[in-house]
């Protein structure tokens, strides 16, 4: 499963771990200031919300018991609200923050009340208990319901994922365009080896790479002209001993032997035409050589 989500180009590999790379780095710098900002505004907030609670609690200290009930709806807020009942038992292990939060509305409250998480009923929210200057009790429910997105988020992530894309296939097209060339360079209608050079330019590797493929080519290209050479060198000589050979058989009588013989020259005849025509056709397409003189200079066979 694994080798078939592998690509099998070089682009696509350079592509898929480019991006991947990216993403992923994104994504966790994404969600890591997505989480320091709610921590920020989780702290503003409970700094907040301690200081309207205590504000209220001072304002219930201050009207009369039986006009309590109707500040109720006006003191509580849209994730909390106020009852003037028990709110159920004490906890008894409280984590850090939470520590810290009672902490700070102890402070707020001063020494005349107290306040303390209890568990509520459902369980599922939370609840602090709280005492009146006249021992009255005091709960506020808290309505937790999660951390609030912003609805423009999603398509924000998207966007920068899109220009993530963007970026990194414009990268690595940069990046191969070279082995591009090279591939057309070797593949090409020029591929032999008289082929055009590649440009030496560009970034130093791809310009390492390019003057070694220009060094192969020239070096393959003056083997070939040197065996061209050796090739047209030897056709242009066979020629004397193919027609000296050929005079004499025409002496011999009317033989098996001498149709024999006239057959294995026109074979040999046939063979030195094919290098030198083999020589000409390379000496015409590219720069002049000796061989080439050889060519020219050697008379077309009968």
């Amino acid at each position: 499963m694994a080798a078939r989500l592998w690509p099998g180009s070089l682009f696509g590999r350079l592509a898929m771990i480019l991006f991947s790379g990216l993403v992923a780095a994104h994504v966790l710098a994404f969600v890591w200031i997505v989480l320091d900002h709610m921590a920020i505004e989780d702290e503003v907030g409970n700094k907040f919300a301690a200081v309207d609670v205590a504000e209220a609690v001072a304002i219930l200290d201050y009207v009369k018991p039986q006009e309590r009930p109707a500040w109720l709806d006006r003191l509580s807020r849209l994730h909390y609200r106020y009852f003037l009942r028990d709110g159920g038992e004490l906890e008894a292990e409280l984590p850090k923050r939470r520590q810290a939060n009672i902490a700070r509305l102890r402070a707020l409250l001063g020494p005349d009340h107290d306040a303390n998480f209890v568990y509520p009923d459902p369980p599922a929210r939370r609840a602090i208990l709280m005492h009146l200057r006249d021992g009255s009790p005091l709960t506020l429910e808290i309505y937790w319901q999660g951390a609030s997105i912003s609805p423009w988020l999603p398509t924000a992530l998207a966007v920068q994922l899109c220009i993530i894309a963007f970026f990194v296939w414009l990268a690595v097209k940069l990046a191969t365009q070279p082995l591009a060339r090279l591939e057309q360079a070797a593949n090409g209608p020029g591929s032999d080896s008289r082929g055009e050079p590649l440009p030496e330019d560009g970034p130093k590797e791809v310009a390492r790479v390019a003057a070694a493929f220009n060094a192969m080519q020239r070096r393959i290209a003056e083997q070939v002209a040197e065996r061209i050479q050796i090739l047209a060198a030897i056709s242009h000589d066979l020629q004397t001993p193919i027609t000296r050979m050929r005079l004499r058989a025409d002496f011999l009588g009317d033989s098996d032997a001498k149709e024999k013989l006239q057959g294995d020259l026109q074979e040999m005849q046939t063979l030195v035409k094919q290098g030198l025509a083999l020589a000409r056709e390379y000496d015409d397409i590219g720069p002049p050589t000796s061989a080439h003189v050889a060519v020219e200079a050697s008379p077309e066979p009968s």
